[in-house]
């Protein structure tokens, strides 16, 4: 809570701001707000500041009573100041320490309101002169002088000012230049996106805003959109640097987009990686794939470098003539130098896997595994793909550079029979005649059946890439692991007339997303009831903290089954509550649970 308030202004990790120019509509769409996102699916609480709640004690001055007695406003005002508030008068010193000195009435002349209608006011003027400006006045001014002279006089304030109780703000927040309320929401998802726009929609439903007034996401949502907008920056410079280095060491610009083919590679890999963890889009995911696009050129170059190598050995020998030639080359540069690449990836995953491995209580552990896992997946279906593609785009890419052993004029083809089968000769035919002359020898095209295998085998990977990257957009934002249907039940509890089996697939709550088949039974017959609305939470109190944590509940279509996902926020014991209101009633039932690490 401290370090979210310091980071974002709210106690919690999203928040409304409620803009508007008068406080009490403000307040009233707030309670709208906190009424209408109670018990909305993800939600662990909800509260609107109340920013008309506050009791003060008004002192208003009568400027006509002040005005009879010689009084100003600011005469009045200044009693009020040192006699109720207190007023500095001077500093003592006392060597190197300074201390304000401060007069005020004692707390028993100041305590009520009746005390404080008694708080005396002195007067510009002596007895005599007094007596007469108070002539018919409510109370008579007192006169006091040493040895019975006469001296100052004085009046008790309600003489002066109207004193009463008053309720208005206790605090008054301006943002933009206009009066502003908190709404503070505490979610137990992390898909922080997802949440605000499913949330947006249902308050745009709700909650009717008077002209003039309207809201606005903040906390780490606000941080989330602005961090995006950084990465619209950061990512296309990124792959632009990327692209700048490659091209400065291949001198190609063709060499270049090959390599730059490991990324839509990795993504494949990286976005199922996720998926499966049922990790969210943040900004560490981000970051993660940033980093991932510089290891996918480090591979790629290292397998362009032996592809390279090899074609350079064969063509310096005098052995690339044909494509058999060009084929032994790629087997030579791809296949006998696996374990080099192999060592590479192998590298890159035994630096990265411990991070997989680390406890979720341990501090930025969260954050480093959202860094490490689209690398992680990144990178196996990287090195996977590059193996299998890379040698079948180098040898498209390369049979354009053979000799002209290649050449075929158009619609020949020589062969030779073996055995009863036909055979290509790899030898250059002769010139075919035709009626100008003989038809020089030319250049034969790649077959047009090679590149659509090219551009086909290139959309696959592509739509690969997109239709996992939807997938995790559309089905890992809940990070379960199938549906709760089958396990052991871990808890089974009497609520009225009705028996309801707790079921988990592992037959106890883990400390990561659960899915809770919830099942309501007749106690005398053992039928499935529907209960209608149900509602599951988490609970743990210790000493200085008090942790809850919500559930999502969904009928699973049967009649009386419930599948509720829940996530712990931390291994132990738990109390569970559950609540149900519907055709059988209401009931509520507490017991306690086990979270196991």
């Amino acid at each position: 809570t401290r370090t979210e308030m310091l980071t974002t202004g709210f106690r919690s990790i999203l928040g409304i701001k409620v803009f508007g120019p008068d406080l009490g509509k403000i307040q009233d769409i707030g309670v709208q707000i906190e009424k209408a996102l109670s018990d909305f699916p993800n939600t662990r609480s909800v509260f609107a500041e109340r920013t008309t709640g506050g009791y003060f004690l008004d002192f208003t001055p009568n400027r006509k009573e002040a005005a009879r007695y010689g009084l100003t406003v600011g005469d009045v005002n200044d009693i009020i100041e040192t006699a109720i508030g207190g007023k500095t008068i001077a500093t003592t010193v006392e060597g190197r320490e300074r201390y304000p000195i401060s007069v005020r009435y004692a707390r028993d002349f100041r305590e009520d309101l009746d005390a404080l209608k008694r708080v005396l006011v002195p007067l510009p003027m002596a007895g005599p002169e007094a007596a007469s400006a108070t002539m018919g006045a409510v109370a008579r001014p007192a006169f006091s002088g040493a040895g019975g002279s006469p001296g100052l006089a004085q009046i008790p304030i309600s003489m002066l000012a109207d004193i009463s109780y008053k309720t208005g703000p206790p605090s008054i927040r301006n943002e933009n230049g206009q009066l502003v309320g908190f709404v503070f929401v505490d979610i137990t998802s992390d898909d922080i996106g997802g949440y605000v726009n499913v949330a947006s929609k249902r308050i745009n439903e709700v909650v009717q805003f008077p002209p003039g007034y309207y809201m606005q996401w903040a906390g780490q949502f606000e941080y989330l959109k602005s961090a995006e907008q950084r990465l619209k920056i950061v990512v296309p410079f990124t792959l632009l640097i990327i692209f700048v280095l490659i091209y400065m060491n291949t001198r190609s610009a063709v060499k270049t987009f090959i390599v730059l083919l490991a990324v839509p590679f990795s993504l494949v890999g990286a976005f199922w990686f996720l998926y499966l963890l049922g990790y969210n889009m943040s900004i560490a995911v981000w970051v993660g794939l940033i980093a991932l696009a510089g290891l996918d050129a480090e591979t790629g170059v290292v397998m362009l470098l032996y592809l390279d190598h090899a074609w350079e050995k064969f063509r310096d020998a005098g052995r690339m003539n044909s494509m058999t030639d060009l084929h032994t080359a790629v087997v030579e540069g791809a296949v006998q130098r696996i374990r080099p690449k192999a060592m590479t990836i192998c590298a890159i995953l035994f630096g990265l896997l411990p991070i997989m491995w680390s406890p979720t209580t341990q501090s930025g552990a969260d954050v480093m595994k959202r860094i490490a896992a689209p690398m992680i997946g990144g990178v196996i279906t990287s090195g996977i793909l590059e193996l299998l593609l890379y040698p079948v785009i180098y040898v498209i890419w390369r049979k354009r550079h053979l000799g002209t052993a290649l050449v075929r004029p158009a619609g020949v083809v020589v062969t030779s029979a073996v055995g009863g089968m036909s055979a290509t000769t790899g030898a250059a035919p002769a010139p075919i005649p035709t009626a100008q002359g003989v038809a020089p020898a030319e250049k034969a095209r790649p077959p047009r059946s090679r590149r659509t295998t090219f551009i086909v085998v290139t959309l696959l990977i592509l739509a690969t890439a997109v239709g996992g990257f939807f997938a995790w957009q559309n089905f890992g934002h809940g990070g379960g692991s199938g549906v709760a249907t089958s396990g052991q039940p871990f808890a089974t509890q009497k609520v009225k007339d009705l028996t309801v089996t707790f079921t988990h697939p592992k037959g106890q709550l883990e400390n990561a997303m659960n899915e809770v088949l919830i099942e309501f039974r007749d106690t005398a017959s053992g039928d499935l009831v529907d209960v209608g609305t149900v509602k599951f939470d988490l609970d743990m109190n210790m000493p200085g903290m008090v942790m809850h944590n919500g559930s999502t509940i969904e009928p699973t279509g049967t009649p009386g089954q419930y599948r509720a996902k829940v996530k712990p926020d931390m291994a132990g014991d738990w109390m569970a509550s559950l609540h149900y209101e519907g055709p059988r009633g209401s009931g509520s039932v507490s017991f306690p649970v086990s979270v196991k690490p």
